[in-house]
């Protein structure tokens, strides 16, 4: 609040006399003559050119005002700057602890690092580059290493370190590995497994190497991996090495081959693909057992290799069946004098554990590129080459010819048709008799299948047999074959006609099968006929098989009563030991000893031994292939049992047999003799 005053007429003029007149003013406790009585700084001011006097009177709460404001704006930023630099002493202290924490942590890492690297299996290394003046990386240096890494190449990790590749590797093989981390630091990372080549300081075989960029160096892990390829290589010759011969396999050669025919075809070249099969191979497996068919098939995979040129390779597909690859050839004279290097090895006999054994080689042909341009091609055809070698003869070699697939697929035609007459029972059976060599009292039948082809007629065995056996219909047909003749004999029988023994013809490949007894035994029951009606003929081959199997599916045949009948014998390999061990009933001379009596002496001599040898194991002999009255003599003369062919009676239907059953005899009165 202002007052202003001039001369002796204010009424504040005693007091306004005594103020002094200060900038600041005095406080005033009693001021009543500002209208408020409240206590005020004044201060006065004579006014220039003026008789006045200003006086300015503030209130204790006016004047201090200012300093309130400002010691709570003061107190207010000290509160601030005091909240602030304990937020900063708690960031710095959390940061110092953090940073405290990763510095323990990095060292347990580090620590945990140590100790994996150092009881790892992995060598590891720290490689810094080593430059030259512009910059170019001409060296690397090992910065560190773990102990494994260092004792990879024999070195403890104290030696080890510092030492640069120029100083490990030799200058020739240096360059390589040189090129190899460069292309590792430009690249940022490297991976491969590398076979350790003698110039090498690392004593291993196999190692994993990976390079990966750290900084300006590398860091390289290596583990050896020798044991690991060891593994790979045993797997990949078991996938690729036939366990029994120890030849390449068929997955050998289709990995093998197409590479092969792409190098030959670049450059011009000739090959030749031969397909070996092994003739009677599953004869002598079938008859003396799976161990000595092996066995063959070891010393043939011997021969091949042997006769063969080191460039050329042998290759087993399985059972009996090889493939030669001929490379190079210059024409096709050149894969024909191969054949016959082939052919002529495996037509010496094999000595086996059983004795000494013959097969042959049926050999056939394909050449690349003049028959195909694959593999699947070349073998095909070579295959189909095969089999026209086999049949124009045995040890015979074939080349392919366009015509030949045509001949194929009449094969797989017959091969169907074969499939379709079993499933439709197109068989049908003749009999042909057998009788008593001196009276020509009917002694049995023989059972033959004949096929009836709705289109060809009457077919003879000749034709189907070999194909069954082959691609084993003759399991089904047997089978086939049994049911009939039992049922045969059923009919008959419910005719209320005489009966005699009907034996049925049994292939080596269902004998070795080994479930012949079962199915005769359950044949008999289900037609309800005695053992006695029914006989077993076996060729001498089948039993050439492992004999204590043999042995005890004959007893288990036996034990039905069933007889045993050896046919062909002569023509086999079969020794009297064999013949009394295995206790056979009947013996069936084969025909071409039986036409040879009467022309020479001989005949007539070994024929007498074989009566002898088979009377002495109370065995009965049977002729078989008797044409003529003179054999018939000579047989009667040679005290044979019976008799059987086309001077007796042909093979004839189940109708004309019943009557051959009624009539009992079938010697004309001047053929008939009395036994001595």
């Amino acid at each position: 609040m202002a007052r202003i005053g001039a001369g002796g007429n204010s009424m504040a003029a005693p007091a306004l006399r005594a103020l002094p007149a200060l900038d600041g003013g005095p406080m005033l406790r009693d001021a009543n003559w500002f209208g408020d009585h409240q206590p005020r700084f004044v201060a006065s001011q004579k006014l220039p050119g003026y008789p006045l006097v200003a006086i300015v009177g503030l209130s204790e709460q006016e004047r201090l005002a200012p300093y309130r404001d400002s010691k709570e704006l003061y107190r207010n930023l000290s509160l601030t700057g005091a909240a602030l630099l304990f937020a900063f002493a708690c960031l710095a202290t959390l940061l110092s602890a953090r940073l405290a924490w990763r510095r323990h942590e990095e060292q347990e890492v580090q620590e945990a690092y140590r100790v994996a690297s150092e009881g790892g299996h992995d060598g590891f290394y720290m490689l810094r580059t080593v430059c030259d003046k512009s910059g170019a990386v001409v060296d690397f240096e090992v910065a560190d290493c773990n102990a494994r890494g260092a004792a990879f190449s024999g070195e403890s990790a104290e030696d080890f370190v510092g030492k640069r590749l120029s100083e490990l590797y030799p200058k020739p093989y240096f360059y390589a590995v040189l090129d190899t981390f460069r292309a590792a630091l430009e690249s940022g990372f490297y991976e491969d497994d590398l076979k350790i080549p003698s110039e090498s300081p690392v004593k291993l075989e196999w190692v994993h190497r990976r390079l990966v960029r750290s900084g300006a160096g590398l860091a390289m892990t290596m583990r050896d991996i020798t044991e690991s390829k060891a593994h790979e290589r045993e797997l990949s010759r078991m996938a690729n090495e036939d366990a029994l011969t120890a030849l390449p396999n068929r997955n050998w050669l289709m990995h093998l081959l197409p590479a092969e025919l792409v190098r030959i075809r670049n450059k011009g070249g000739m090959l030749a693909l031969l397909f070996v099969d092994l003739d009677n191979f599953k004869d002598v497996n079938d008859s003396l057992g799976h161990s000595t068919g092996d066995e063959l098939l070891q010393q043939a995979a011997r021969r091949l290799q042997a006769v063969l040129r080191p460039s050329d390779s042998v290759v087993r597909l399985g059972g009996d069946e090889f493939t030669v690859i001929i490379e190079p050839i210059d024409n096709e004279s050149d894969a024909a004098v191969a054949a016959e290097r082939i052919a002529a090895a495996l037509d010496l006999p094999f000595d086996l554990a059983h004795g000494r054994n013959s097969v042959a080689a049926s050999i056939g042909i394909s050449l690349f590129p003049r028959d195909g341009e694959d593999t699947e091609t070349l073998l095909k055809n070579s295959d189909l080459a095969m089999y026209h070698a086999k049949a124009a003869g045995k040890g015979q070699y074939r080349f392919y010819e366009a015509s030949m697939s045509q001949r194929l697929r009449h094969r797989l035609d017959n091969e169907r048709a074969l499939q379709q007459a079993i499933e439709k029972n197109e068989f049908v059976l003749f009999y042909q008799p057998r009788v008593d060599t001196c009276s020509g009292q009917l002694r049995g039948l023989e059972a033959l299948v004949r096929w009836q082809h709705p289109q060809r007629g009457l077919v003879m065995p000749s034709e189907f047999i070999g194909l069954a056996e082959e691609t084993g219909l003759i399991l089904k047909l047997g089978e086939l074959v049994l049911h009939q003749a039992c049922a045969q004999i059923a009919h008959w029988r419910s005719l209320n006609l005489p009966l005699v023994p009907v034996s049925i013809n049994v292939s080596p490949r269902q004998f070795s099968n080994g479930d012949i007894h079962q199915l005769f035994a359950a044949s008999l029951t289900h037609y309800r006929l005695a053992p006695e009606l029914v006989e077993i003929e076996i060729t001498e081959s089948s039993m050439m098989g492992e004999e204590a199997e043999l042995a005890a599916e004959l007893s288990a045949i036996r034990k039905f009563g069933i007889k045993l009948l050896v046919d062909d014998f002569g023509t086999g390999y079969s020794s009297l030991s064999q013949l009394q061990r295995l206790d056979m009933d009947v013996l069936k001379v084969d025909r071409a000893f039986t036409s040879a009596l009467g022309q020479t002496n001989e005949a007539e001599v070994f024929f007498r031994a074989m009566v002898s040898m088979a009377h002495a194991l109370s065995m009965s002999v049977v002729a078989e292939g008797v044409e003529t009255i003179e054999q018939l003599r000579i047989l009667q003369a040679l005290r044979c049992d019976e008799v059987q062919g086309y001077y007796i009676a042909r093979p004839m239907p189940a109708e004309q047999a019943a009557a051959v059953l009624v009539q009992g005899m079938l010697l004309p009165s001047n053929a008939i003799a009395i036994r001595a």
